[in-house]
């Protein structure tokens, strides 16, 4: 492991020019968040989300390019330790990271966290509460308490980019749920759903619908021409009917109208709410109260919904009544933003609940709940290459500016090649070929590349 102790200056161009953002949640640069002097830091690979399996493969198929991309990025930041955060379940990464840590002597520096198989470890609050025992205030950063979290594919693209000046051109991601053979895959970044879903066998519901990212906080697509995306991690396939997908698509007037008539403020939304139970001021009922002394009509406004995360535990597993204090609170957010109301929140001496490590809320009782128990939680990566036909690749792929496109309708354009820039001076990510062929259309929201 020739790059061990490297101290890379050029690190943050590396990372900056291969266009990597964060690969597990909104899709941050990656190139500004690198760029600080902190003392920890930490890989995701607790993967909550269920279903998804594409962090625990990476982690047992590159374990030497995950923990190269960490000692990179622990060496440009002057960290003191790295830690590598996942959860008991997977034996074999555990394995084969200590191994490894063992044979080059690291262990002065990277150490495994095994973390329990709950949801939502990922919660980089959370998971930064449970690893370092350190409060992360109220709408800050790990950064504000001397950390770093990085998804596990993050970290692997920042060593291919260092190791083999690759870009980003390809996205990982698990196809589970109404499938013949739930799978994970590599693919062409901007390669529709419907070219990744066949790689799974036959879809085994006639009305198919595809929660992409995961079930909790997914967004629920219909569309099976949606392409993938930097920060996309899988596609879970139910019924249109399936109980789940029909709550999460309850409509606003719904869900109101039902939180009003049913709430009896039992508080439990509160007392499960991982933010609450790190000692942030968000607290489910005091919004459903909000609820229940307005009109059907008028803004919701309360500042008991801010630090709202919106992980979707309140509404999808803790509520007896299955109401959706999670829709409520993200409502109540958005109405306060258009109202342009800020509120003044608690930012020091921030104390974790003292029940916290006992509300955890297990994996499988989460399933359980929103109706996914009966489908394969294991989908092992596949070596297939997938050649899609054509690409469709958007310029806004992360947090901050789009891409402005430097390739125009009928260039020729080979995998890795830079065809849209991020704008000089503003924040954004570059944006690269994700196959070798021709641009049949380049615009400002996306560029179509059809394979030769």
């Amino acid at each position: 492991m020739h790059y061990i102790g490297v101290v890379n200056m050029n690190l943050v161009e590396i990372v900056k020019k291969a266009g990597i953002v964060g690969a597990g949640g909104a899709g941050f640069p990656t190139h500004v968040k690198i760029d600080a002097k902190l003392d920890t830091v930490i890989i995701n690979g607790a993967e909550c989300e269920p279903l998804l399996c594409k962090d625990k493969e990476m982690m047992k198929n590159f374990t030497e390019e995950i923990l190269g991309g960490l000692l990179l990025v622990v060496s440009h930041t002057s960290a003191k330790s790295g830690v590598i955060a996942l959860k008991g379940k997977n034996k074999e990464a555990i394995e084969k990271f200590n191994s490894m840590i063992a044979a080059n002597k690291l262990e002065n520096t990277i150490r495994v966290y095994v973390l329990g198989d709950y949801y939502p470890a990922g919660d980089e609050v959370v998971l930064v509460s449970d690893v370092l025992g350190r409060s992360v205030p109220p709408g800050g950063i790990p950064l504000n308490v001397g950390a770093l979290v990085s998804n596990v594919e993050t970290f692997y693209n920042i060593f291919m980019a260092y190791k083999n000046q690759a870009p980003v051109t390809d996205k990982f991601l698990t196809v589970a749920g109404e499938v013949e053979k739930p799978v994970t895959l590599k693919v062409p970044i901007g390669t529709r759903i419907s070219d990744v879903i066949k790689y799974a066998g036959k879809i085994t519901v006639s009305d198919p619908v595809f929660m992409s990212g995961g079930a909790m906080m997914s967004e629920v697509v219909f569309d099976p021409e949606t392409p993938v995306t930097k920060t996309s991690s899988g596609y879970i396939v139910l019924s249109e009917n399936h109980s789940f997908i029909l709550r999460k698509m309850q409509k606003s007037s719904q869900f109101r109208k039902i939180g009003k008539s049913a709430c009896d403020q039992c508080s439990y939304c509160t007392e499960f709410c991982p933010r609450y139970l790190v000692g942030h001021q968000i607290e489910p009922h005091k919004v459903m109260r909000t609820l229940l002394m307005s009109s059907s009509t008028e803004p919701l406004i309360t500042k008991w919904a801010a630090n709202c995360v919106e992980c979707g535990l309140c509404g999808f597993y803790s509520c007896p009544e299955s109401l959706l204090p999670n829709f409520i609170c993200s409502t109540a957010k958005r109405d306060a933003a258009s109202a342009s109301i800020k509120f003044d929140v608690k930012k020091d001496n921030i104390k974790a609940h003292p029940m916290a490590k006992y509300r955890k809320v297990p994996t499988k009782k989460l399933i359980a709940k929103i109706g996914l128990s009966g489908y394969n939680d294991h989908a092992e990566l596949s070596a297939v290459e997938v050649k899609p036909e054509s690409v469709f690749i958007k310029l806004k792929q992360h947090i901050g500016q789009p891409a402005l496109p430097c390739v125009a309708s009928g260039d020729k354009v080979t995998k890795g090649q830079l065809i849209a820039q991020a704008p000089e001076g503003k924040l954004g990510a570059n944006i690269h070929a994700s196959i070798t062929g021709i641009v049949g259309y380049a615009g400002a929201e996306a560029i179509i590349i059809k394979a030769f």
